[in-house]
């Protein structure tokens, strides 16, 4: 019997890991990428974390009340450029209708459910194979330097028990004693929220040696330096890929790409409810004073991870449009912050890389995963900051789903019809 063939539009960790686990189910896998590598883009230099437990949708409440400061410019996590984009406009106002109480609380629960699947696709990959990508169980510890703040999120800590996931609310010296570290900070902490299940890791690396071991198989290949200019479809199915390096014919077809998959779904009558959102990092030797544990600055909303000998600094949530781009100034303000707060932690006049990425988020901050309308079109898009962190679970699904077999987990939410997608 012949294999179906799939072509995989994307080669991020989303991806990546789509043609991994769709080629150990027995699928013949084209995955392609614009770029000259796997993970080249928003996987490449992202926080690192995997945030299994920390996966709150973006639009609440909240967030809402904070948008009249977010758009005058006084918030130092977020930058909004308003514009007259009609996705933007159209994205925005779904947006904020996702923050209402119950629908936050609903797409907080969806991701946690996708998020505690992923880690145990993970570890049961891990237990196979011997992979090297700065993996480690690190714990992740968020810290708080005002009562109030870190009493408003103890709710949403009773709430995730309820929903499966433990976390521990900490004092001020037991933040100290769980990372020493912490004795840097140029201002006092009240306390923290810690979840052991937390973990760190490199995207970018596992890209890289997932693709090592398909590259091996004759059932196997990649295509890189390759755009997708148009997806051809015919009455309900896809025909082909035209792309910079000529047709491209599967029987089956996932986009697993960025932004970039809104002008390519568009084109096939498929209106994508996603905008990207910026982020950016720093990465500089680690020292012997860099966290062990992964740490998030609540007040600055930036992350610090140290992955191998090298220390990770990632924040910023800037929605300006497509551009990719690095504004030197959010840069300099996550270097700033960490000169501040971990002084010693870092050797930051040694900057190894600055990198920025387009992640792109619905207005649910759930992915879409899934079938569309078309015959033979699946969808694994839509991850925002959280694709690192959903990967695998994504990649199972979606696999899953191809398959014909029983989804692994509940996929309320999730699918494209979810999304409005038909």
């Amino acid at each position: 019997m012949t294999k179906k063939t799939i072509a995989i539009i994307g080669a991020g960790i989303i991806g990546v890991t789509t043609a991994y686990l769709l080629k150990r189910a027995g699928y013949r896998i084209i995955l392609i990428d614009a770029e000259d590598g796997p993970a080249l883009k928003t996987s490449f230099a992202n926080g690192c974390q995997l945030s299994y437990s920390y996966i709150d949708a973006i639009s609440s409440p909240s967030l809402i009340k904070k948008l009249p400061k977010i758009i005058a410019g006084m918030d130092p996590a977020f930058r909004i450029k308003l514009s007259p984009d009609p996705n933007l406009v159209t994205w925005g106002s779904q947006f904020v209708i996702n923050a209402q109480n119950h629908k936050e609380e609903f797409n907080t629960q969806t991701l946690l459910r996708l998020s505690l699947y992923s880690r145990s696709v993970l570890h049961s990959l891990l237990a196979e194979s011997n992979f090297e990508f700065a993996h480690r169980a690190s714990g992740k510890l968020l810290i708080y330097t005002n009562q109030e703040e870190l009493n408003k999120a103890t709710i949403r800590v009773n709430q995730k028990a309820e929903w499966g996931c433990k976390q521990e609310v900490l004092n001020d010296s037991q933040c100290l004693d769980l990372e020493p570290s912490l004795q840097q900070l140029s201002q006092p902490i009240v306390g923290g929220i810690y979840s052991s299940i937390d973990e760190i890791g490199n995207p970018h690396r596992l890209s890289c040696e997932l693709l090592e071991i398909m590259k091996g198989d004759k059932e196997f290949e990649a295509h890189f330096n390759c755009r997708v200019n148009r997806i051809v479809k015919r009455g309900y199915s896809i025909q082909s890929l035209e792309t910079s390096n000529g047709a491209i014919h599967a029987d089956a077809y996932v986009l697993a790409t960025g932004p970039e998959s809104l002008n390519l779904a568009r084109e096939i009558g498929i209106k994508l409810p996603i905008y990207p959102i910026k982020g950016y990092s720093i990465t500089v030797p680690a020292t012997e004073f860099a966290p062990e544990v992964c740490v998030t600055d609540v007040d600055n909303k930036v992350v610090i991870s140290r992955i191998g000998n090298q220390l990770r600094i990632a924040g910023c949530a800037d929605i300006v449009g497509y551009k990719s781009n690095i504004d030197e100034s959010r840069i300099e303000h996550l270097l700033n912050i960490c000169k501040k707060n971990f002084p010693k932690a870092g050797v930051y006049s040694d900057i190894i890389h600055t990198w920025t990425g387009l992640r792109p988020v619905t207005p649910s901050s759930v992915p879409i995963i899934g079938k569309t309308g078309v015959d033979n079109l699946f969808l694994n898009v839509g991850h925002g900051a959280l694709g690192w962190t959903l990967a695998l679970g994504s990649a199972s699904l979606l696999t899953a789903i191809i398959d014909q077999q029983p989804p692994p987990i509940d996929t309320t939410g999730m699918s494209p019809k979810d999304h409005g997608i038909s």
